[in-house]
């Protein structure tokens, strides 16, 4: 509802109804029940389409605003439309379409805040940062996406309480930054996250280096790391994807440079530098709870993304490189800084015709790709003696 009346094209539509997941099931044969805590309908239809259907829900028990810890770890206690929408988190999300009727139910004042352009919570912020404190990012996300203001007190209240952010479950927490680098918002996002101090409790080592490393000159590490966000944001906004490595890259990218910097090791050999990544984004990959696979690419793609500065050549170990899993994230990276600097276009369009060469060369020759090599198995008992 908030999206359609904004005049936004809705990424999906959710049903809620008083019906429970068990009802919905006997009305819809194409019905699967999902989850364990919060049980959710999901109707499937021809081609892959899902119409997820949610039971009214309400807030499970009262809460004591002066207890020590509001987080909240059940939801799934059903209740009325009414109760429903006073359990959500933001007035703009609060708000029901009648099909029906065709009319807007709103029990929250969500209708007045969208046409004041705000952001605030369904109750008392503190109370709501503290059972859910994801609640802070998506403030901030929702400010920064539809350009709304956040209301004084859910902007203190999020200066108050952005430490608890890191009670939250870590794979929510890295959605919604996932979320924001795809949304085509992702500048303002981070902006606005630095600002509240969010981005000191998820990502302090890249806080630091911004606030350490010359922020404002204009090739420095600070500036650059903002330019990057500018870019990627026009380009998301024309659809053009990007693997997660790359997203996340986008983070350790300044703090290598940083570590770089400090170590005086301006082009360093790959022996230098597979540890120094190796310390710098294996922590933060673990507490972010990103898969191994787009750890291990991002650290690959980091450590080939300074062979991309030299101009390529028909030798056997620069066709080497690009046929690496990493080389395509590794590209993307490249093309990315290149675009936030003015500088390297030239070498992005050689390498991105070595990289068509090399895709060609797969499907014409896929024997000839490299393969990685086999584990040799160790026989059982050791060896055969004669």
């Amino acid at each position: 509802m908030r999206d359609l009346l904004l005049g936004r094209v809705p990424k999906d539509f959710d049903i809620g109804t008083d019906a429970a997941p068990q009802a919905v099931r006997k009305l819809f044969r194409n019905c699967r029940l999902i989850g364990r805590r919060f049980r959710l309908a999901h109707i499937l239809f021809a081609g892959g389409k899902v119409v997820e259907v949610a039971t009214f829900r309400r807030r499970p028990e009262p809460l004591d605003p002066e207890a020590p810890e509001l987080l909240m770890t059940s939801d799934n206690v059903f209740g009325t439309a009414r109760e429903d929408a006073l359990r959500r988190d933001f007035t703009i999300n609060g708000l029901f379409y009648n099909i029906a009727d065709f009319s807007v139910i709103d029990y929250v004042g969500g209708l007045e805040d969208l046409d004041a352009g705000v952001i605030r919570t369904i109750g008392d912020p503190d109370i709501r940062f503290r059972e859910d404190p994801v609640r802070m990012m998506r403030a901030v996300e929702f400010a920064s996406r539809l350009g709304f203001a956040i209301t004084p007190d859910t902007y203190e209240a999020i200066l108050d309480h952005r430490k608890e952010i890191a009670k939250s479950a870590p794979p929510r927490v890295t959605e919604e930054i996932s979320q924001s680098l795809r949304g085509g918002h992702a500048l303002p996002t981070f902006l606005l996250m630095r600002e509240v101090g969010l981005l000191d409790v998820l990502l302090p080592e890249l806080a630091r280096v911004l606030r350490e490393i010359d922020p404002d000159h204009p090739q420095g590490t600070g500036h650059l790391f903002w330019s990057l966000l500018d870019v990627l944001d026009a380009e998301r906004r024309r659809g053009r994807p990007y693997d997660d490595a790359v997203l996340f890259s986008l983070f350790f990218l300044p703090v290598v440079r940083s570590r770089l910097r400090d170590l005086e090791l301006a082009d360093p050999e790959p022996g230098r530098l597979v540890p120094i990544l190796e310390d710098i984004v294996t922590p933060v990959s673990i507490r972010m709870s990103l898969p191994n696979a787009v750890s291990q690419r991002i650290k690959q793609a980091l450590a080939t993304v300074g062979r991309l500065s030299h101009r390529p050549d028909d030798r056997v170990v620069t066709r080497r490189l690009a046929f690496r899993e990493a080389f395509p994230a590794a590209l993307d990276l490249f093309e990315l800084n290149a675009m936030a600097t003015g500088r390297g276009e030239e070498l992005v369009r050689e390498w991105r015709t070595l990289e068509e060469r090399v895709k060609t060369a797969r499907k014409r020759f896929p024997a000839a790709t490299p393969q990685p090599a086999a584990r040799r198995r160790r026989r059982r008992g050791g060896r055969r003696r004669g």
